[in-house]
């Protein structure tokens, strides 16, 4: 049984996105990011980079986290964690005193107000994220490795915001339940919950600021970590 520590995690670097309204979904998406609609959310905070193996080997050396799982080519300290479940992140991010940020704030903090289909922009761009490339196939290939790079890897991709990595690197869990824009309802099994952001090692899903896909909340994968958020109104608490 994991423990609980009365010790956070220092805050990581997280930027601030400021309340008002955004545009959710896309018209000319897939099918479950239909219907595009405005909406409205309170100001909050979300980690300008991914949750890397580092940070998260604090929590388990804390026995509050369990062990990701590894995988050879992705391990290394300063890249993103990978190998975790969405019950995994939500023990991090609680024990670090954040909480996973909803689906729509994920996307409110990668798309900005004005609609775009990407972080930077609306124009796919190899050299802005880290993605398009499946075992050397896929639009870039030769341009980008088919594996996790450090966050902040790819500068010119940052979001409004100022986080980095929302589209690429790493498929980043959300804390929702997969369901419909239309109706509210669950769209998939209820255990199944939100990843967001597309990955380094896909190209059958394009990183787009829409994109969603949902997995069981047990699911692990080489290409899938997560980001914290918290509320906006204060920084969250120190040790």
């Amino acid at each position: 049984m994991l423990a609980s520590s009365a010790t956070a995690a220092p805050p990581s670097d997280m930027v601030k996105v400021e309340a008002g309204s955004f545009l959710l979904g896309s018209n000319r998406g897939e099918p479950d990011e239909r219907p595009q609609k405005r909406i409205e959310l309170a100001a909050f905070r979300i980690d300008r980079h991914e949750v890397t193996q580092a940070e998260y080997a604090r929590c388990v050396k804390e026995r509050a986290c369990r062990p990701a799982r590894r995988y050879p080519e992705s391990v290394g300290a300063g890249l993103p964690v990978v190998g975790v479940t969405w019950d995994d992140a939500t023990a991090y991010c609680r024990w670090a005193q954040k909480r996973l940020p909803t689906e729509a704030e994920w996307e409110r903090a990668a798309r900005g107000t004005d609609g775009r289909t990407y972080p930077w922009g609306d124009e796919l761009d190899c050299g802005r994220a880290n993605f398009g490339n499946f075992i050397g196939a896929g639009p870039c290939a030769g341009k980008n490795p088919g594996r996790v790079l450090p966050p902040g890897s790819r500068p010119g991709g940052r979001s409004p915001a100022g986080a980095h990595d929302l589209a690429g690197n790493v498929w980043e869990w959300t804390a929702d339940p997969y369901r419909s824009y239309g109706t509210g309802r669950l769209a998939g099994p209820k255990a199944h919950r939100v990843v967001r952001g597309g990955s380094c090692c896909s190209y059958f899903a394009m990183p787009t600021t829409t994109n969603r896909l949902s997995f069981p909340r047990s699911y692990q994968d080489r290409d899938i970590g997560f980001r914290c958020a918290a509320d906006g109104v204060r920084e969250p608490n120190t040790p």
